[in-house]
């Protein structure tokens, strides 16, 4: 090479001056600088929100439990069977509940027969038939016996009343007859002295003339006199017969308004009575109806805690909780607090489950459906969290080759919005420079 072109320089430094390399690498450490801060304010990065939780069914599981407790008669299913709504897991001893039911409907039947009785007894009408006592109270054991029971009684009341009255009525009849023979005699006894008047003033014309004896005229005295008398006593009679068929009708009266009333209290007390008798019927029936333990949803029997027939059941204990079978699949997550403004309800979520390998983990997908009010602490460890529910897409459950169990560990990944490396990087320290020139 020729000692001109070994000196020609560029820049004013030759290709052979000592600091080139240097300047080289200074422009290459530049441009990178000036590269990866391009880079950062411009190129968005992802970001995420991770929940850690497991895999349920929406519809929850549901403990099977017994309100009264009891003796278990009989065992009708084994822990993982399937069980439709509605059938019989367990049978309790039903001999006590059967008893406190016959009981009780025994005295229902009485109240309703003696209820409807009374009210015949009130309106003045004939028995009441079984009929009148509607369909459901018809199948009630025993109706028919009391009916026909309240129906020999209210004969047999009937006929004591009839009886009661019966005698003032015959005395009122027999005191009407009397009156007429009173007034009978009444009119026979004024004309009687009508006519001895008028023979009385004959006498009196002859003996005054001299013509007739003076013991004629005073034997005709005696006589008008004495059918005075025996008139005005007949009157007296009369009145006192009045009188004495007045106070028999008053007295039918009362015994008629006492009778009412007294129907009238019976039936207040035996309709109270009722009130009060026909809730506890209910509650015995419900004894009853539950010494038979039916499964209150559809699904897989897990947790059976009852294995012995002749054991006993305590009131309230847990028998079996019902896994549902076939309904949507959900995963409950536990998201941290920092994160909470990053998830709200409808937003896409990936599902991992972190207990299955990775060779064979299904994609999965779903949406975000609720997310707790308020935070939630773990009265074990302390922690503190929001609880967030997301549904898993049903045709990502379908393609899945795993079979979807509920308590599988799975992860929440929700993807939040996009930031540049620099809003990470400087974030912080420009929040930090805002708060230090903030004024107070």
């Amino acid at each position: 090479m020729s000692t001109l072109a070994q000196r020609i320089s560029i820049g004013g430094l030759s290709y052979n001056d000592p600091a080139r390399p240097a300047l080289w690498g200074l422009a290459a450490v530049l441009g990178f600088v000036l590269m990866f801060v391009v880079w950062g304010y411009a190129a968005p990065l992802s970001s995420a929100a991770i929940a850690e939780g497991s895999l349920q069914v929406e519809a929850q599981r549901q403990s099977v439990q017994h309100p009264y407790g009891g003796v278990v008669n009989e065992i009708l299913v084994n822990e993982g069977q399937h069980v439709e709504q509605g059938q019989v897991l367990l049978k309790l001893d039903d001999t006590e509940a059967r008893a406190k039911l016959d009981v009780a409907n025994a005295e229902v039947v009485a109240l309703l027969a003696q209820q409807e009785r009374l009210i015949c007894e009130r309106d003045g009408t004939g028995p009441a038939p079984l009929e009148a006592f509607g369909e459901e109270n018809q199948q009630r054991a025993g109706m028919s016996q009391a009916i026909a029971n309240e129906q020999a009684v209210m004969l047999a009341r009937s006929r004591q009343y009839e009886a009661e009255t019966g005698i003032l009525t015959s005395k009122v009849a027999q005191l009407k007859e009397k009156i007429a023979g009173l007034k009978a005699q009444i009119l026979g006894l004024t004309r009687q002295h009508d006519s001895v008047e008028e023979e009385l003033k004959g006498a009196r014309k002859l003996l005054s003339s001299g013509y007739g004896p003076k013991t004629r005229v005073l034997a005709l005295e005696r006589m008008a006199a004495k059918m005075l008398a025996d008139r005005g006593s007949r009157v007296a009679d009369l009145a006192e017969a009045e009188q004495a068929i007045g106070e028999a009708e008053l007295s039918v009266a009362k015994q008629e308004r006492d009778r009412v009333m007294d129907i009238t209290k019976q039936l207040r007390t035996t309709q109270s009575s009722l009130a009060e008798a026909l809730p506890r019927f209910e509650a015995a029936q419900d004894v009853l109806n539950r010494t038979v333990i039916r499964a209150p949803m559809g699904g897989a029997i897990v947790g059976l805690s009852i294995f012995t027939e002749g054991g006993v059941v305590q009131a309230g204990a847990r028998l079996m909780d019902i896994v549902p079978a076939d309904d949507p699949m959900i995963v409950e997550a536990r998201l941290p607090l920092y994160d909470i403004n990053d998830v709200q309800p409808g937003f896409t979520a990936d599902v991992r489950l972190s207990g299955v390998p990775r060779t064979v983990r299904p994609q999965l997908t779903g949406t975000v459906i609720s997310v707790s009010a308020d935070k939630i602490t773990d009265p074990a460890s302390g922690a503190s969290y929001f609880s967030v529910r997301v549904k898993l897409d049903p045709e990502d459950v379908k393609k899945s080759k795993v079979g979807l169990q509920a308590g599988m560990p799975a992860e929440v990944v929700v993807a939040t919005q996009s930031r540049t490396l620099a809003s990470y990087l400087l974030g912080p320290l420009l929040d930090e420079i805002g708060l230090a020139f903030r004024e107070k």
